[in-house]
């Protein structure tokens, strides 16, 4: 068993590193894992089963139904340059730090998850889930000497990059003297669309200026492109109330052209473990195996590789979960998130201990929201 666990692991690992174009982060789907901090992968009573490890489709069989709507916002050093006041730079060096390392990262999302009662062979689910990302941050440098950035080289770069899923997912479980083993399998359909704008950086530019851009990217976009891909899962469960699961995620490679440009979703792998304390508490917590490209079209490089560990308390009409996450890429802190649910509706925040400042204020460098519902039968 531990060697098919760890073969799964190193076959995402080597073709991931092997990529050399744009990538994305692990796509953390639906309220359920919002709210344990980013868990989902051996999380067995979530309706989003389908996304984190198709596996999970057949360990808890049932009709489980779920949506979600939500957004987030990652911000690094962008807020900080325009503190300064840009017709008269009076600390260049830190200027040009900050313009070697500044992005703001968007993410919305919207999915819905049906999985269908087993049938005997068994059990599938189909999912849909749409994904808007946003990407902008300043390039150049300011030349020692030069405080006016009208007669500087700099720049900025806001792009747009929607990707949409439809996975279809099937799961069987094998009963062994030594635990149960669930192996699942996800064919998905994947369309996107593109948008880049570049733009000069000058001392006419403001935060309402850059919040404009980031709606236009969100809401703009005018190339498009399709192509399939490929998860796989596993699921180990030595006693019913302890399981132990991995994923490798995007495993084809899936590219993306747009003329020029190319995104390149790198494959993935994920290891999660999970505990059923009562039949109505779980315990649960994910770590990233391999390290994942943040969707970047300058040249701030971001990456990430997630670590998160939630509690779900969840009764039939009720549902409440608390968790805690941090990226050993990023310098955003830790991350705090905690939902409360009534069936249908399901409400879910999460923010970074880590802030910036902007105007004297002082802002979570991450900061999101999500709402959702869902039952499981």
């Amino acid at each position: 068993m531990m060697k098919s666990l760890k073969a799964l692991a190193a076959s995402a690992l080597c073709v991931g590193l092997s990529s050399s174009s744009f990538a994305l982060e692990f796509n953390e789907v639906g309220h359920k894992a919002f709210g344990m901090g980013g868990v989902g992968v051996a999380v067995k009573n979530s309706p989003y089963g389908l996304f984190f490890n198709p596996a999970l489709v057949s360990a808890k069989p049932g009709t489980k139904i779920g949506y979600s709507l939500g957004m987030n916002l990652n911000t690094k050093g962008m807020f900080e340059i325009l503190n300064y006041n840009l017709n008269s730079i009076n600390d260049i060096p830190r200027f040009n730090e900050l313009l070697n390392n500044n992005a703001i990262n968007a993410k919305g999302q919207a999915a819905v998850a049906l999985q269908l009662p087993e049938f005997g062979i068994g059990s599938f689910a189909i999912g849909y889930v749409h994904n808007l990302y946003a990407s902008m941050s300043f390039t150049g440098q300011l030349p020692t000497g030069t405080q006016d950035i009208d007669n500087a080289q700099l720049g900025f770069t806001a792009a747009g990059f929607t990707l949409a899923e439809v996975p279809i997912a099937y799961a069987y479980t094998f009963n062994t003297p030594i635990g149960d083993l669930s192996a699942g399998v996800a064919l998905k359909l994947m369309t996107s669309s593109f948008l880049r704008v570049n733009e000069k950086f000058d001392s006419s530019f403001t935060a309402d200026k850059l919040m404009d851009s980031l709606s236009d990217i969100l809401t703009s976009r005018n190339q498009s492109s399709s192509n399939f891909s490929l998860d796989l899962g596993l699921l180990y469960e030595p006693i019913k109330s302890l399981s132990i699961g991995i994923v490798g995620k995007n495993l084809t490679n899936p590219t993306f052209s747009f003329g020029d440009d190319k995104i390149k979703v790198r494959p993935q792998a994920r290891l999660g473990i999970g505990y059923t304390i009562s039949k109505h508490i779980t315990i649960a917590a994910d770590a990233d195996l391999t390290n994942n490209d943040v969707l970047s079209f300058s040249d701030t490089k971001l990456q990430s590789q997630k670590i998160g560990a939630g509690l779900d308390v969840a009764f039939t009409f009720f549902d409440v979960r608390a968790g805690v996450a941090k990226d050993l890429r990023q310098d955003n802190g830790v991350i705090l998130s905690a939902g409360l649910g009534f069936g249908i509706l399901d409400i879910g925040v999460a923010a970074s201990t880590s802030r910036g400042e902007f105007n004297g204020m002082k802002i979570p460098q991450y900061v999101a929201l999500q709402i959702g519902g869902g039952f499981v039968f």
